[in-house]
């Protein structure tokens, strides 16, 4: 297993010059999967050294070399999966592979950059909604002067725990650059990724909470009071509908506004109240020489009394 401690050190070397700087950069996919992107940095002084690499890289020389290097990294790779398969007694592979050749311009300079990247299948163990990540490195890993290592986590993830700690982090970019650690024990980078916590679950009970306790509050009001909506376009009532009044007030205002008496019926209709809720109303009304009534027919009319009737 100690060729596995020799992971890092290889992809690090690959391409590797004097000056070059290199990134490692594995993105964890919540399939379990990971995308590994391999890019070497190297400085291009002058012009002279930026026109050299533009021909080159669109030259035969680096259409061959892309072979030969592709192949090279091929092979490498599935026979560290091999033994990452041992390590962690889980079934994996790569696909995907792939070389690309690239200029960058920054304030700082132009680079030219190399860069190797693949697909490990079942890279990271999935457990419970969590993310496993480091049986694949049972001999760790090695960080030189210029080399930087870069995890990029699922968005909706968070950092459980983390060995050896990162150096910095960029949103769900976990940088390793040497700065805490340079050498990683075995199993490391060792992670757990877990959902991230969060109080929407304390916000909708509150809301549950809340709507249950307006509702209750309708609830009672409706037996009292008139629904704005209900008689909306009511050409008796018209905006006083909109208004939540107290049972007697609602029926002196029906009273009212029809000249001040009205069958007892409309009354039931207009105020959107029961029968009997009316008819106790009513009577208590009567008890208060608020109102008089008068049979007709199979019915009541019900008058104002005194100065109720404006």
């Amino acid at each position: 297993m100690k060729l596995m401690g020799l992971f890092f050190l290889f992809l690090f070397l690959l391409i590797h010059t004097a000056t070059a700087q290199s990134v490692i950069c594995i993105d964890i996919h919540e399939n379990g999967n990971a995308v590994w992107t391999m890019e070497e940095y190297i400085p291009l002084a002058n012009q002279d050294e930026i026109d050299e690499w533009e021909e080159y890289i669109q030259s035969e020389e680096s259409i061959e070399q892309y072979q030969y290097d592709i192949e090279e990294f091929r092979g490498r790779i599935e026979w560290f999966i091999i033994l990452a398969e041992l390590s962690s007694n889980r079934s994996m592979n790569a696909e995907n592979f792939n070389l690309s050749y690239d200029t960058l311009n920054t304030l700082s300079g132009t680079f030219g950059i190399v860069r190797f990247s693949f697909e490990w299948m079942n890279f990271s163990r999935t457990e419970s909604n969590k993310f496993f990540i480091g049986d694949v490195f049972p001999e760790g890993m090695i960080l030189s002067y210029d080399n930087v290592l870069i995890i990029n986590i699922p968005v909706g993830y968070e950092v459980e725990t983390v060995s050896p700690d990162f150096d910095e982090c960029d949103g769900n970019r976990l940088i390793w650059d040497g700065t805490l650690a340079r050498s990683f024990d075995k199993g490391e980078p060792a992670l757990v990724l877990s959902h991230e916590k969060n109080d929407m679950g304390i916000w909708m009970l509150v809301l549950v909470i809340l709507a249950a306790v307006a509702c209750v509050i309708l609830f009672k009001r409706k037996k009292s009071s008139i629904s704005g909506t209900k008689n909306n376009a009511d050409p008796i009532l018209g905006p006083a509908a909109t208004e939540v009044l107290e049972d007697e007030e609602m029926i002196e205002q029906i009273l009212i506004r029809s000249g001040g008496q009205m069958h007892q019926s409309e009354i039931v209709k207009l105020s959107g109240l029961s029968k009997s809720k009316i008819s106790i109303v009513l009577s208590k009304m009567k008890e208060d020489g608020k109102i008089i009534k008068i049979k007709k027919g199979k019915g009541n009319i019900i008058r104002l009394v005194n100065d109720n009737q404006t």
